[in-house]
């Protein structure tokens, strides 16, 4: 499998914060429009970085229940809820690969073969892609899914100085932390070592640490943190024990004033109301 990089990370928020994003959005970020998928049951927008990557923001259209049954993400609550990575390889080569990887570690983990998907932008253009999406049990968040396009990348993810020029000075994903029972850890970290044919990092056996790459270099950047760990304190502890993965500690690196590189923000959905900050 050809090297890959983390193409989004996957953000509900209620739909009326999609159709009109709140100031806690717009002061930091350059929304573009996106569109709505197909089936009708969610419309986003996007967030596209300079590093390649972007925020994906969705909704359920009108906030209906109708349109959760059925869906993948149908069970998640308002915040981070899914990532992707893909590669510069096609769908189909990059899921046999991944398949046979993961079969020779005996992890018990499966993908499931790729998928078409697509949205309608305000155009009316419409784009394809295909996704490769861990099978059950596996819960969505625990693992990333892969996204490949079929129709031109860059219908997908608008990629202009415009788009990708924001208010707070963000120009990449820096990090993102999965969240999962004590025992979950190891497991998942050798997990993450088939799927990312990359060794854990981290010299502490109770944590997982992988650095992801981008699709594009920005000077000063590093790569993505991808950590893996339980949760720490009481809030997330509970959610954990219900959900059995927390998707949290989404970071995103800015450039300051001297345009230097390094700092980071934290990207904060609150799990439990519309209230949010940065």
């Amino acid at each position: 499998m050809t090297p890959v990089y983390l193409d989004h990370i996957v953000i509900l928020l209620p739909h009326k914060a999609v159709l009109s994003p709140p100031k806690w959005l717009t002061d930091n970020f350059t929304i573009i429009p996106g569109g709505r998928h197909a089936g009708g049951q969610t419309e986003n927008k996007l967030v596209v970085f300079q590093d390649g990557s972007y925020l994906e923001l969705i909704a359920f259209v009108d906030d209906d229940p109708k349109h959760r049954v059925g869906h993948r993400w149908g069970d998640k609550e308002v915040g981070v809820i899914d990532f992707a990575l893909s590669s510069q390889g096609d769908a189909d080569d990059n899921y046999e690969v991944l398949k046979s990887r993961l079969e020779k570690a005996a992890l018990g983990l499966k993908y499931e073969p790729p998928a078409v998907g697509g949205r309608t932008k305000e155009d009316a253009q419409v784009l394809k892609w295909k996704v490769t999406v861990p099978e059950p049990p596996t819960k969505r968040g625990e693992t990333p899914f892969f996204c490949h396009d079929v129709t031109a990348r860059g219908l997908r993810v608008p990629f202009s100085k415009e788009s990708t020029s924001h208010p707070s000075g963000a120009y990449g994903i820096a990090g993102l932390k999965i969240y999962v029972p004590k025992e979950r850890v190891g497991d998942l970290s050798k997990a993450c070592e088939g799927i990312l044919d990359s060794k854990n990092s981290s010299l502490d056996a109770s944590l997982g640490r992988f650095e992801v790459g981008s699709l594009r270099l920005v000077e000063g950047h590093g790569k993505v943190i991808l950590g893996i760990q339980e949760p720490m304190e009481a809030g997330p502890q509970r959610l954990v024990a219900e959900k059995g993965v927390l998707l949290g500690d989404l970071l995103i690196g800015v450039t300051g004033p001297s345009n230097e590189s390094g700092r980071t923000i934290k990207f904060d959905v609150e799990y439990e109301s519309e209230s949010n900050s940065v």
